[in-house]
């Protein structure tokens, strides 16, 4: 199996036109796992139909192959809306060969009202995982970076669930938290006793540490992209990871650099060795402080995560000089409170 990698801008939200000349020079009798993730603008909000046009443009564009979707919304700062195709083709694995990037995909069944954000929903992504990881022939180990893309509560149930039920309906945080906590016992990183509805998005010693968790309105069920280092998947693709202690863990990206082989330029930046693909998830501590001072994250009319994602940008686009990134506000239960993840894609040396 050989993973391949290929990223088109987009225009708007229904701009899938890239997809399909991307799709179109892949020799179609050797695709057997297709995934797209897609960064589109879009405000983010609960009644954001943005991503149900992406997903539509992109399920036009597939032509009826069938395919992992996970869209996140929000171009904040300087994120150029883009998606990016992964594939993975038909080859013969040879078990002694060096790891390289092996893609793995699965999904829940629909999630029943009365178990989103709570513990049902948390095991009910970690089966999803597992079966994730059996798709792409990896041990817990060997992954790298699993993507979560999870319901959250619409409010019209508010009327038929009991009160502690009822108080996560529309709560973006608790879809992403449950849905880490769910990754990281399939991946051994939480201990599937501690997953409580009392612990979601209250017990911040709890979390996992290669996730990255979505969430929308646009889906009743949870979509997983599970991505691992497996020996002999073929191809020249690797993938890394390293946490960030905070939204500004500049030092956190330049290590996560070197480590993966990129050069340094005349500056010591990486202006001209960008990675193959750069996805981050990032987060502010509660309360909104930032190194001992205070910030207007939770304060402001503007959501947090529109805070965050210009600022992530920024950082990265001086770092990399790229405006091609992945970008996602929101690390509840996937790092320490107020930290992140950052994971690159390279090629091999």
């Amino acid at each position: 199996m050989t993973v391949l990698l290929r990223h088109y801008d987009m225009e708007g939200p229904g701009d899938a036109r890239g997809l399909a000349g991307a799709l179109a020079a892949l020799p179609p009798g050797r695709l057997r796992r297709i995934a797209v993730l897609g960064k589109t603008e879009g405000t983010a909000t609960l009644n954001d139909f943005s991503r149900d046009l992406a997903i539509a443009a992109t399920q036009a564009a597939l032509g009826g192959r069938e395919a992992t979707l996970i869209f996140s919304t929000g171009c904040e700062g300087v994120i150029t809306p883009h998606g990016t195709l992964i594939v993975e083709m038909e080859t013969a694995r040879d078990p002694a060969g060096p790891a390289r990037l092996a893609l793995g995909v699965a999904a829940t069944a629909p999630i029943p009202v009365e178990e989103y954000g709570g513990r049902g929903h948390a095991l009910a992504v970690a089966e999803a995982v597992r079966r994730a990881m059996a798709d792409a022939g990896a041990t817990a180990e060997q992954v790298a970076l699993v993507l979560v893309k999870s319901p959250v509560l619409p409010r019209r149930h508010l009327a038929t669930l009991p009160p502690e039920r009822a108080a996560r309906a529309g709560s973006t945080p608790t879809s992403r938290a449950v849905a880490a906590l769910g990754a990281g016992i399939a991946l051994g990183e939480v201990a599937e006793d501690r997953v409580t509805d009392a612990a979601i998005l209250r017990d911040g010693s709890l979390h996992s540490r290669r996730v990255m968790a979505f969430s929308g309105t646009e889906l009743s069920h949870c979509e997983v992209i599970l991505l691992a280092n497996v020996p002999g998947a073929g191809g020249d693709l690797v993938m890394a990871t390293e946490p960030l202690a905070d939204i500004i863990d500049a030092p956190a990206l330049m290590r996560l650099a070197r480590r993966v082989g990129l050069q340094p330029d005349g500056e010591g930046l990486f202006t001209t060795s960008a990675p193959e693909a750069l996805l981050l998830k990032v987060g502010v501590r509660p309360g909104g402080a930032l190194r001992g001072r205070r910030t207007t994250v939770f304060e402001s009319e503007l959501d947090p995560d529109k805070h965050m994602r210009p600022v992530a940008s920024g950082m990265v686009g001086a770092l990399f000089g790229t405006t091609r990134v992945f970008i996602s506000g929101g690390s509840e239960q996937q790092a320490p409170p107020g930290g992140g993840l950052a994971a690159m894609i390279t090629r091999a040396a």
